[in-house]
């Protein structure tokens, strides 16, 4: 979940999301609970049946209707955030319910309508046009047009903050033709629809917003800020009520009553987020009926509290993944025979078992199961781990007494788990001389230890010299929850893996694993333009690709995650959807069931 950290190359960090936020990994949740309110009309959820409710679908194609009777959703964020300016937010647990893109990405992966409600492209896929939806207002009243896709993307590319470098990477221009068409041209060749449907930073809002905010056109700070003042301007279902909103009592969102899409009897008209940092404590407020939906937090032990308490546990797909990564400057670990016999020890299953409670799978290479381009034949060391072949590896290369090593291994503490996962790692690694001195710390402290710090500025996140890894100071091993801001194949081994682009190929940024390989670098170039052209090409290029990394082992995937929510009996219409964060809920697809 540290994808939650990562912010543009050299940009601050905001206040939640990616920043050094307390959302454990990929339970990343959205803990619902029941606050205690008088509000006329309005029906809290609680386990009572006599609340009687009619039977939903998950969308609503109608005009809203009046309805004397509404259901209110109050949901525990384990963090504060004000985190709610939409070109650069890692808080989209809540931003994605206030704005849209112009597609969507369904949990299938297919690119489906939202905004745009159709596309079409040139033949090497570098010009997209997108036929654009009408009807549809800004929160503001502003009717949404062509105006607002240009003015909106060009603002975010213009602001640089948070992921719009990985997400808008390739974009030469965007203009408007006509009122409700949009053509985007791109530098390579690309599936534009599926990237416009990008969880972060591709959201669409008011070409006016600087006048409702009054601040002048082009003032992105004093727009961020008033944005970060609980402000809103998209054109999603909720609107964020600023008066009933602060970092102190949390964030009030009420149903926009002129959303496009219609609203029904049984849909969520409020919902409240509230700030609660204790699992234990959300956990007892679900139990005894009080909240209506919570993540764990990777504290897998109250699923059996929960399901006695007659609660629905949910594991929800996630393209989050944990990472083993070494440092390939130091002694020994330069070794690709060392860091393969490291690999091979590894009791896969039981790290799973023991720091995740078995909520994942495991997998091989650098693409998780269910993205495009994953394959099932890359190779896999032993799940189980295999001691034996560990000391034949290092036989190979001329160690037969052991490596009789202490290493420094770091982690997030924001992911607790991983130390857990690293005491796993402690025994495995034992019988071949290896010992570990396991830090935990927070993020920002991890990534000035891993060197993305700039020491002449002193400020983490920001490039440092690649030279930094060579020296003590640099961990020797590193676990790493992380999840990619697009969910393109290419973009988590970009980060992990690759050489960085131009000007930061000999700076550290999220490379921990320091690896320079010109020629995997270049191969995953040359798949990333054929994941478009040639999609059959690109299947064997990631297919080789993952040989490299199993035969390099720079690092490796521990394991793949599901985020698993709990809800209460009277909550229906999550859907889980890895390619929105940590399956991050749609509240406008729930709805209360009888």
């Amino acid at each position: 979940m540290e994808k939650l950290f990562k912010k543009l190359r050299f940009s601050r960090l905001t206040a939640m999301g990616k920043t050094n936020f307390a959302i454990s990994t990929a339970a990343v949740a959205l803990i619902v609970v029941l606050v205690v309110a008088a509000i006329v009309g309005v029906i809290l959820l609680t386990r009572t049946p006599s609340i009687s409710s009619s039977t939903s679908s998950q969308t609503g194609t109608s005009v809203i209707s009046s309805v004397r009777r509404s259901y209110t959703l109050v949901v525990i964020r384990n963090a504060p955030t004000n985190d709610m300016d939409p070109r650069e937010t890692s808080s989209i647990d809540i931003v994605q319910n206030v704005y849209q893109t112009l597609t969507y990405i369904a949990p299938n992966g297919t690119v489906e309508p939202l905004l745009a409600t159709n596309w079409s492209y040139n033949p090497n896929k570098t010009i997209w046009t997108f036929t654009l939806r009408q009807g549809v207002t800004f929160h503001d009243g502003t009717p949404f047009n062509s105006t607002a896709v240009v003015d909106s993307i060009d603002n975010i590319v213009q602001f640089g903050e948070g992921d719009a470098p990985d997400v808008w990477s390739g974009l030469v221009s965007v203009s408007a033709q006509g009122p409700y068409t949009v053509v985007i041209k791109w530098a390579y060749p690309a599936n534009v629809a599926f990237i416009v449907g990008s969880a972060y930073a591709a959201f669409i809002f008011s070409p006016n917003v600087w006048k409702v905010a009054h601040v002048a056109p082009g003032n992105n700070t004093g727009l961020h800020q008033w944005f970060s003042q609980f402000h809103d301007d998209g054109t999603g279902p909720y609107e964020i009520l600023s008066n009933q909103s602060s970092v102190q009592t949390g964030v009030t969102l009420v149903a926009y009553p002129k959303y496009w899409g219609g609203w029904k009897s049984d849909q969520f008209k409020k919902v409240i987020v509230k700030f609660v940092s204790n699992t234990a404590t959300a956990v007892d407020l679900l139990t005894s009926g009080q909240v209506n939906q919570t993540g764990l937090n990777g504290q897998f032990q109250y699923v059996p509290q929960l399901l006695s308490a007659g609660d629905q546990v949910v594991p929800a797909k996630s393209f989050a993944a944990i990472w083993i990564l070494f440092n390939t400057k130091h002694p020994l670990l330069n070794q690709s025979a060392v860091r393969r016999a490291l690999l091979a020890a590894i009791n896969y299953q039981q790290v799973l078992s023991q720091a995740y409670y078995g909520y994942g799978s495991l997998f091989s290479g650098g693409i998780n199961p269910g993205k495009p381009f994953y394959s099932n034949e890359t190779p896999s060391y032993p799940p189980t781990g295999n001691i034996t072949l560990a000391k034949q590896i290092l036989k190979s290369i001329g160690i037969t007494g052991g490596l009789n090593v202490t290493w420094t291994l770091t982690y997030s503490l924001g992911s607790p788990f991983l130390g857990t996962a690293a005491q796993v790692l402690a025994t495995d690694w034992a019988p071949l001389g290896v010992k570990l001195n396991i830090q935990g710390l927070p993020f920002n402290q991890l990534a000035k230890k891993a060197g993305y710090y700039n020491a002449t500025t002193g400020q983490v996140f920001s490039p440092g010299p690649l030279s930094y890894a060579y020296s003590s100071q640099a961990q020797d091993i590193l676990l790493l929850n992380w999840v990619g801001a697009i969910n393109d194949p290419y973009l988590v081994i970009n980060e992990l893996f690759a050489i960085q682009p131009a000007p930061y190929q000999n700076d550290i940024l999220f490379n921990w694993a320091y690896w320079t390989n010109q020629t995997f670098t270049q191969l995953l170039q040359k798949a990333h333009i054929d994941e478009a052209l040639n999609p059959q090409l690109a299947q064997q290029e990631y297919n080789t690709l993952n040989l490299m990394l199993y035969q390099a082992a720079p690092g490796w995937p521990l394991f793949a995650e599901e985020t698993v929510y709990a809800f209460g009996p009277h909550v229906g219409g999550f859907v889980s959807n890895p390619y929105y964060g940590f399956s991050y809920p749609f509240w406008y697809q729930m709805y209360y069931k009888g």
